[in-house]
């Protein structure tokens, strides 16, 4: 699903389903179609769905584990070390990464910024050419690798339909080594994915992908398909794909398929009955949802099928669930927040809710319009304490323990008040020892230290 397609799906959900209520606000959908444009990140996306009450299926909300049990007793610390804080020349940035020593941003005032991580100072800084906040929002950035910074920027700065090009900056030099335009403006996690030989991205365009040299930007090779929309993910530096039928016309049949690094050769690993979505990897494994409850959206409530591909055997496990589980997965758990505040973690196995907890996090509403709040970054985890953070626009942090959703630690940067803008999360990306938050033109970093 392109852009356009999910902006439509969007205002559908939205127009044919209002919950609790009789009638849903006024242009909600479109509102929220305009704020994916303006940051259009994959989370953001989700949880906007969830600012009507509408998830990957319902939710039950506990305030102790999945088998209604409570959490046990631990101590929550608020002790931290704030490292620095760091005010961007902009007031809005589209996505952060922090990686081998920096930070890098861009938005729709600079096409990219970077900031030692280490001092917090900017080391450098490029203007967009076109200052437009209608332009193409970067929902994510695929990273840096070998020195080589991977961003996103306007194809044709300042137009109507500026389009997207992927862009290789030299990390030490700030020279663009090459540009690559792309076939839309999807932006998102898996618009462009870095494997093992190259980069793996879309063409000019659509249902194809190219592999290009990481340094050159060679077309190393392509591979196209048809009447399906097809996701790119990488397990063990092998890029792949996860395709699902793009119309009632197309096979009702989802793939995954394996694209050779070398030569771009694919095989299907395995075959799928229905439309899924992509949802993320888990050790070699592929997560994708279905619908099973005869829904016409993805965000349409009712149950649902998650499905496992083990991509070295093919084998297939399904499990039937209430609501699909969409977040970050991490170590065998997808993790979440859902329309209400807590954080929630599930099996990446079988689907089930392993806990839910008030993380505490302070989400305001818009004035006038109590569906519109904020909402909070996406978990970050630390695999080494066993701790998932999260970020509320206002400064507030909050720790959960990875394994029982206990509290561990609660945390506060001071920022400066802003307006609410309901629909717009936070970043926040674990680093080293502690955290790297962004919130609108403000950038700190943050040492945790637990009980």
């Amino acid at each position: 699903m392109n852009a356009d397609q999910l902006d439509n799906a969007i205002r559908d959900v939205l127009h044919d389903w209002t919950p609790d209520e009789a009638a849903a606000p006024a242009g909600l959908a479109d509102r929220l179609v305009r704020r994916r444009r303006r940051r259009n990140r994959v989370r953001v996306a989700g949880a906007a769905l969830g600012l009507a009450g509408i998830t990957f299926g319902a939710v039950l909300v506990t305030g102790g584990n999945g088998d209604g049990t409570p959490p046990p007793a631990a101590r929550t610390s608020t002790q931290s070390r704030l490292l620095w804080q760091t005010t961007l020349p902009a007031g809005s940035w589209d996505a952060c990464t922090a990686q081998a020593g920096a930070v890098y941003c861009r938005g729709p005032e600079y096409d990219g910024i970077g900031v030692d991580a280490g001092t917090g100072k900017a080391a450098w800084q490029r203007k967009a050419k076109s200052a437009d906040d209608g332009g193409s929002p970067a929902g994510s950035m695929p990273g840096v690798r070998d020195g080589i910074l991977y961003t996103y920027a306007d194809h044709s700065p300042g137009t109507p339909r500026a389009g997207t090009d992927l862009v290789a900056l030299d990390v030490d030099s700030r020279r663009t080594l090459w540009k690559h335009e792309l076939a839309d403006d999807s932006r998102g996690r898996t618009s462009a994915v870095l494997f093992d030989g190259g980069v793996l991205a879309n063409t000019p365009t659509f249902k194809s992908v190219a592999a290009l040299d990481s340094r050159t930007g060679r077309t190393l090779w392509t591979y196209t398909w048809k009447k399906a929309d097809c996701d790119r993910a990488v397990i063990g530096g092998v890029p792949y794909l996860t395709c699902s039928p793009d119309s009632e016309k197309a096979p009702q049949k989802s793939t995954v398929v394996r694209l050779d690094p070398a030569t771009g050769e694919a095989r299907t690993v395995a075959t799928v009955k229905g439309m899924t979505t992509y949802i993320g990897t888990d050790g070699d494994s592929v997560l994708l949802g279905g619908m099973a409850g005869g829904q016409e959206f993805f965000g349409d409530p009712g149950p649902a099928t998650l499905t496992r591909v083990d991509t070295r055997t093919g084998s297939t496990t399904q499990h039937r669930v209430d609501g699909l589980p969409s977040g970050v997965v991490e170590d065998g758990r997808i993790l979440t927040v859902d329309g209400k505040g807590n954080a929630v973690a599930y099996s990446a196995g079988t689907g089930k809710r392993l806990w839910s907890r008030d993380a505490g996090l302070t989400l305001r509403e818009e004035r006038g319009d109590p569906r519109m709040r904020e909402l909070p970054s996406a978990a970050a985890v630390d695999l080494g304490s066993r701790v998932a953070y999260y970020l509320a626009p206002s400064g507030q942090l909050v720790g959960v323990d990875l394994d029982g959703g206990t509290v561990r630690w609660r945390g506060r940067v001071e920022l400066p008040k802003s307006p609410v803008q309901g629909g717009i999360a936070p970043e926040l990306m674990s680093f080293e020892h502690g955290l790297i938050g962004q919130v609108g033109g403000t950038l700190f970093r943050i040492e945790p230290r637990l009980s």
